[in-house]
C-alpha cells in the first residue's frame, strides 16, 4: 500500500484506533472509506478530517453483526468507488469491534452469541463479500487483542473471538497468497 491511489476501507472507523489509523493512512496518501455502526456524525467528522489531509473519504453504514447486509454492503461500495473512478480497494482492516467484560459464569449465550458475530462472523463473511472488490497485491489487516496472548478475568469471550480472527488471518495469507494479498494481524 505505497501508491498514491491506494484506497483503504476500516470498519468501525468512526472512532478510536479505526479513526487514528484512518487518519493515518491519510496522512501517507491513501483515500480511505469508514464505516460506522451508530456514531455518523463521528463518521462524519472523520471524514471531514481525511478531506482536510487532501485526500478522499466516505462514510458507509455497517453492523457487523448483520452478516445477511453484507452483499448489499458490497454493492454499495463497488458504487462509492466507482464514484472515484475505481473499482478496487488496496486495503481492508477489519477492526470494528466492541468489548465484552464478564466472568465464565455470569456471561450470557446472547452475550456470547452477539461477540461472535461481531468479531469472528462479522469479519470472516465481510471479507468474504469483498474479495471480488480486493485488489491483487492488496493488504488485510484484522485487529486482535493482547488479551489473546495473556489473560485477565472477566474477557475471556472476547479473548477467545480475538484469538479465532487471528486463526482466521493464517488462513487467508495461505489462502489468498496466489494473488499476492498479504494478511496480518494487529
Amino acid at each position: 500500500m505505497t501508491t498514491s491511489s491506494r484506497i483503504v476501507l476500516i470498519t468501525g472507523g468512526s472512532r478510536g484506533l479505526g479513526r487514528n489509523a484512518a487518519l493515518a493512512l491519510a496522512a501517507d496518501g491513501a483515500d480511505i472509506v469508514i464505516t460506522y455502526r451508530a456514531q455518523a456524525e463521528a463518521a462524519a467528522e472523520v471524514v471531514q478530517q481525511v478531506q482536510a489531509l487532501g485526500r478522499r473519504a466516505q462514510a458507509l453504514p455497517l453492523d457487523v453483526a448483520d452478516s445477511a447486509a453484507f452483499p448489499e454492503f458490497a454493492l454499495r461500495l463497488r458504487d462509492a468507488l466507482q464514484a472515484w473512478g475505481a473499482d478496487t480497494l488496496q486495503g481492508l482492516m477489519n477492526n470494528a469491534g466492541e468489548g465484552l467484560y464478564a466472568p465464565i459464569a455470569d456471561t450470557t449465550e446472547a452475550q456470547f452469541d452477539h461477540a461472535v458475530a461481531v468479531h469472528l462472523k462479522g469479519p470472516y463473511f465481510l471479507t468474504q463479500a469483498l474479495l471480488p472488490l480486493i485488489a491483487d497485491g492488496g493488504r488485510i489487516l484484522n485487529v486482535s487483542s493482547g488479551l489473546a496472548r495473556f489473560s485477565l478475568p472477566g474477557s475471556s469471550a472476547y479473548a477467545m473471538m480475538k484469538g479465532g480472527i487471528e486463526v482466521f488471518t493464517r488462513y487467508l495469507a495461505k489462502e489468498l497468497g496466489a494473488r499476492g494479498i498479504s494478511a496480518n494481524t494487529l
